[in-house]
């Protein structure tokens, strides 16, 4: 049997060139950045494309969601939910497709609510009744349909309705369960509210003069 030393297949572990920490984690740190996988946070954000939630909608649809932004005063819509209403709305109002353009051409920088429904009402009353059926869908969740038409009423959302925001600091959205089941068999919170004070009793007013007794003439 022969001696691993007298082996020319055998490496010594000494023969390797030693690597400090210090070396390897470098060495690492070149490997993930030529894969990719390391990068300026900053520049990264300043080259990749915008990744918000209206990021890949159709022209069309981005319109109609940047309209509803304004529209309801609320920025924090959400694009899937301006997407299903669109769609909705293409199907149950007519004239949609035509007015929608026209509505958009209203929008400017910064505009509010009341500053948009104005520039609609002066430009064309259909452009009005389009932007506040955009308002009642996101507020009800639903686009009316007209049986007149035959169309029927779409229902988009249910939770995401802007209607249940109003009064989520004391209602939730009926169905879902409220601090957990049975909640309603606990005792209601306090209203912190004073209890009822007993009114003073009023002393009757003093009267003057000497009373006249009933059926009495006068002299």
């Amino acid at each position: 049997m022969n001696h691993p030393d007298s082996d020319p297949s055998a490496t010594s572990v000494s023969s390797f060139p030693r690597i400090s920490r210090r070396h390897a984690l470098i060495g690492l740190a070149a490997l993930l950045a030529q894969a990719g996988f390391w990068s300026n946070p900053l520049s990264a954000a300043m080259q990749a494309p915008a990744s918000g939630p209206a990021t890949g909608l159709a022209p069309a649809t981005m319109l109609f969601y940047t309209l509803s932004q304004t529209i309801t005063g609320h920025r924090d819509l959400s694009a899937a939910t301006a997407a299903r209403i669109e769609q909705a709305m293409r199907t149950n109002v007519p004239g949609f497709a035509e007015r929608l353009p026209q509505l958009g051409a209203l929008l400017v920088t910064g505009q509010e609510a009341k500053a948009l429904l104005a520039a609609a009402s002066a430009a064309d009353a259909g452009l009005r009744e389009l932007a506040l059926a955009i308002v009642a869908a996101w507020y009800t969740g639903t686009v009316a349909g007209n049986a007149a038409q035959g169309t029927k009423s779409i229902v988009v959302a249910y939770a995401e309705a802007l209607m249940y925001r109003t009064v989520a600091d004391g209602q939730v959205v009926p169905t879902y369960c409220n601090y957990g089941p049975l909640w309603w068999l606990k005792a209601p919170p306090a209203v912190r509210v004073s209890a009822p004070v007993e009114p003073k009793p009023v002393p009757a007013p003093a009267t003057t003069g000497t009373p006249e007794t009933k059926g009495k003439q006068a002299k």
